[in-house]
């Protein structure tokens, strides 16, 4: 067995008082060292934290930290601070123990100080804030030259009263017609086409065009002539009907806003006639359509698709530009009637058939593409729409105008006598005639075809079996 050795045994030397007292010294300077490096690391957590707070945008206050009005509680772990770090350290010496105290708290109120100027400096340039908003928020000028205007409404049909009396046999009439606010709002329809008349003067009389020099060589500018609207109300009219599959309102408000535009433009006082060009033209279609669909449908086609019918010939930008410079140039007003309202007026007064309503609806889709019923008003058109309808399909009356224009009609239109119809009567007449010669273009096939249908009572087919009666009123002189 190896042999065991023994270390020798070290003596420790006992701690003298002198040891003892330098120990605790060393010991109470490492802690005031550590406690005033985790106090300077505190300040700079709060430093970092009120500029943030301050790029944020809260307001910190004492106790309190607030953000558009709504007040979260502050940590209280400064608060602690002070409780925490004196309970924990210094039980060697009572004194050091109290200075380290001291320093915490007067540390403590200095950034309480700091928080206040914070606060008092957030709430002045809150108030800053507040006074630029209200100064922001006058209203704008611009909008001075759009409010509405004040006019004076003609009183044309007078107020329903219900002749029937407490008969039993008739029936209850639809709340839904409106009958005790129906002669208000009709006297308002007839101002309203007369404040926002649509000449065709811009079409059939263009100015003449000017040769401009360019690059050294002769350019005439391009014209807007009645075969360019022609093409483009054609087109409209197949997107609505056939692409999108929208109302006929819409369709009547599109094509009213087009040639209320183009009016503007080339004929206004402060209209563009240079803006007005081959290349903005379905552009100007493309705006308007998307403009009668917001005010009539309730979901109207995305831009993007209205976009990718165009052959993207254009951008979405650019259609919600001319929206919005379409909105200016007619000041926002986008009320003006249409046919298809007078003519379910006449339509309900004369307790017409279906087949009737059916007949008139294709007759004043065909006026949107003739020239020469842009000079009608509104309702004109559905009054001679009535009046024809109801004449192809009862020819052989002895009064025709008492038939066709009944006493009920005189009463509540301004179309007392056939005088006042008979330029109406005519035009339209010879608008239908000429679609339905065989020899019009493609643009009226659409509508042709569309009124083909059963659910429309083949009003088209109907109005081509009755063409001789059509062609009569259009060369009839109308003369008692």
């Amino acid at each position: 067995m190896r042999p065991s050795i023994k270390h020798p045994t070290v003596v420790m030397p006992r701690p003298t008082k002198a040891s003892l007292a330098r120990q605790t010294k060393i010991r109470s300077s490492m802690l005031t060292s550590t406690t005033n490096t985790m106090l300077k690391s505190i300040q700079n957590e709060q430093i970092k934290s009120e500029t943030d707070l301050r790029t944020v945008g809260l307001t910190k206050r004492t106790g309190i930290i607030s953000k558009n009005h709504v007040v979260f509680k502050r940590r209280r772990s400064l608060n602690k601070l002070a409780v925490i770090v004196s309970g924990s350290s210094l039980d060697n010496s009572t004194s050091d123990g109290e200075t380290l105290k001291q320093v915490i708290v007067a540390s403590l109120t200095e950034n309480v100080k700091k928080m206040d100027l914070i606060g008092s400096d957030n709430k002045e340039n809150c108030s800053v804030k507040s006074t630029i908003a209200l100064r922001q928020k006058t209203p704008n000028l611009l909008l001075d030259n759009y409010l509405a205007e004040q006019i004076h409404i003609e009183q044309i049909e007078p107020p329903y009263v219900n002749e029937a009396g407490n008969d039993g046999d008739d029936e209850p009439i639809d709340p839904s017609y409106a009958i005790d606010y129906i002669s208000d709002i009709m006297n308002l329809l007839y101002t309203l086409e007369k404040k926002y008349p649509v000449r065709s003067s811009f079409l059939t009389n263009p100015s003449l065009g000017i040769i401009t020099i360019a690059n050294g060589s002769a350019i005439r500018s391009w014209k807007l002539t009645a075969k360019h609207r022609l093409i483009v109300v054609g087109w409209l009219i197949q997107l609505f009907y056939s692409r999108f599959h929208l109302s006929q309102d819409a369709l009547h408000i599109c094509i009213g806003l087009l040639d209320r535009f183009l009016q503007q433009c080339i004929t206004g006082t402060n209209g563009d006639k240079n803006f007005v060009t081959q290349k903005n033209l379905q552009l100007i279609a493309v705006a308007t359509f998307l403009l009668a669909a917001k005010v009539e449908e309730t979901h109207h086609p995305p831009v993007d698709e209205l976009v990718y019918v165009t052959d993207h010939a254009y951008t979405s930008d650019q259609v919600k530009r001319m929206e919005k410079k379409i909105l200016h140039e007619l000041h926002f007003e986008l009320n003006r009637p249409t046919s298809l309202q007078f003519l379910r007026r006449f339509s309900f007064i004369s307790s017409c058939s279906d087949e009737q309503h059916a007949i008139g609806k294709f007759l004043i889709d065909m006026a949107l593409l003739d020239v020469s019923c842009i000079d009608l008003s509104p309702s004109l058109i559905a009054a001679s729409a009535t009046y024809i309808a109801r004449y192809i399909l009862n020819p052989d009356q002895p009064s025709p105008f008492e038939y066709c224009w009944p006493p009920d009609l005189q009463q509540r239109s301004p179309y007392k006598t056939l005088q006042s119809l008979s330029n109406g009567i005519r035009i339209v007449a010879q608008c239908i005639d000429n679609s339905l010669s065989g020899t019009s273009s493609k643009e009226y096939e659409i509508l042709v075809k569309r009124y083909d249908h059963e659910q429309l009572s083949k009003a088209s087919v109907y109005c081509a079996q009755q063409r001789m009666l059509i062609h009569q009123l259009a060369h009839e002189s109308f003369e008692k």
